[in-house]
């Protein structure tokens, strides 16, 4: 017999994954859509200029956000050659991706506050309501986690915009120990805590502008 704590645990996946699955796919989406307007069709050949969300699903993301409840999904690829501005193009085509869940949690809030209205049922409307809650938090979380400067999250290209001339070692260091660095922020309680209390205050302050 499934005991409690493993059904709440399948419950809260049922609620989460979904809302994972339209959050990452936005973001990438995002990334892939903006290198394409600024002119570099790469994601496009390989098939990430998509809404689809498994183009864009990286494992280790997704099984970090199931039992650690901070993931990420697969990089879009860009190639700096054909930004006509690479410097600047590659920054704007990074932000793209948070820029798209930071809206979504704006919508997210918006439905929350005026779904109630439209007069469904208490049951329905609870349930759309924990949807649209748990929306809000996990594109909050994909939109600033992705921030943090440590490759492949889209940080990462703010620091290779400012210090690869002048710093490219430091750079080479940088993507070499990324995937250790960033599964030492998620391990390590003071810097996993310190993180999603940025990803809640993120939420929270987007939640003020339409509460």
């Amino acid at each position: 017999m499934l005991s409690k704590e493993f059904i709440d645990f399948l419950a809260s996946v049922a609620i989460i994954f979904p809302a994972f699955l339209i959050a990452l796919s936005f973001h990438e989406f995002s990334h892939a859509l903006v290198a394409y307007l600024l002119g570099d069709d790469t994601a496009k050949k390989l098939g990430r200029l998509t809404l689809n969300p498994f183009a864009h699903l990286d494992f280790w993301g997704t099984i970090f956000l199931i039992f650690v409840r901070i993931g990420w999904a697969k990089p879009v690829p860009f190639n700096l050659k054909n930004f006509k501005h690479p410097r600047i193009y590659s920054v704007l085509t990074a932000l793209a991706g948070p820029f798209a869940n930071f809206i979504l949690v704006f919508v997210s809030f918006l439905l929350l506050k005026y779904f109630p209205l439209l007069g469904f049922s208490v049951p329905i409307t609870t349930s759309f309501m924990q949807v649209f809650e748990v929306s809000a938090t996990i594109n909050a979380m994909l939109g600033t986690f992705n921030l943090l400067p440590i490759p492949p999250l889209d940080g990462s290209h703010f620091i290779f915009a400012l210090l690869y001339k002048k710093f490219p070692q430091a750079i080479v260091w940088l993507y070499r120990y990324s995937f250790f660095l960033l599964i030492m922020i998620l391990i390590i309680p003071f810097t996993r805590i310190t993180l999603i209390k940025l990803i809640f205050y993120v939420r929270d302050l987007i939640r003020s502008l339409v509460f």
